[in-house]
């Protein structure tokens, strides 16, 4: 326990302490965007092993941040530098992790990108074959959530009048070319994972920013406190 804060140490003190209760629900809000996402691309499995690592990725994430800023709070209502210091650090790490996560994915990009792109037809194609009941149930909820007929196009279900999967033609029962949706899936779920992974970058970006202002702050206290401890022993 420090001997006596100055006025504005103790106001980054409080301030500390609130950032790191927004940070604890932050982390919270990771977790539960995580978890809808991941249920979102629950289908996606069918497609490839790591669509839904983004979403695994925001969940842990969370956990770690909603833990670490408890400490952080502890550390500020206790006046402790070593707490202090040491959530510093922590949110340091995290935030090296974070940049090499999105260099290792903006890396990787096309050869995810190639991976979904041959996903999609194999899934695709074992649904036109119907020899695979998950692989049916995929496509049609793709078709009917995404708007979208077959990898490339009504066409590739077939060239006769009925030959068209209901979901093509949002669950009508009588399903032709003429009235099923024109794009094709294998276009509409890249387009559904760029969108899904720009919102991921923008959470991601926008923690990275708290979680400087958190070392910032941290840092700060845990200097005055030194100070305030130094000045208490001089009294002595």
């Amino acid at each position: 326990m420090s001997a006596g804060l100055s006025c504005g140490s103790s106001v980054i003190k409080y301030l500390l302490f609130i950032f790191n209760f927004v940070f604890a629900l932050c982390g919270l809000l990771l977790v539960v965007l995580g978890a809808l996402s991941l249920n979102a691309m629950a289908p996606l499995s069918q497609i490839g092993n790591h669509i839904d690592s983004s979403a695994i990725v925001l969940i842990v994430a969370g956990a770690i941040i909603f833990i670490i800023a408890f400490y952080g709070c502890c550390g500020a209502v206790q006046e402790s530098s070593c707490m202090l210091i040491t959530f510093a650090v922590l949110l340091l790490v995290i935030i090296i992790v974070e940049v090499i996560a999105c260099v290792l994915a903006f890396m990787y990009s096309s050869q995810a990108q190639s991976e979904v792109t041959d996903g999609i037809r194999t899934l695709f194609e074992k649904a036109r074959q119907g020899d695979d009941r998950y692989a049916s149930e995929a496509v049609d909820y793709f078709q009917s959530k995404l708007q979208c007929c077959g990898a490339d196009g009504p066409s590739a279900w077939g060239t006769g009048p009925l030959t068209l999967r209901p979901s093509c033609c949002g669950g009508s029962s009588v399903c032709t070319v003429v009235n099923a949706y024109p794009n094709g899936c294998r276009t509409a779920i890249a387009d559904f994972l760029k969108t899904n992974g720009k919102i991921v970058g923008g959470v991601a970006i926008g923690v990275a920013v708290v979680e400087l202002v958190g070392v910032w702050f941290a840092l700060g206290l845990a200097g005055a406190i030194k100070k305030a401890e130094r000045g208490g022993q001089r009294g002595y």
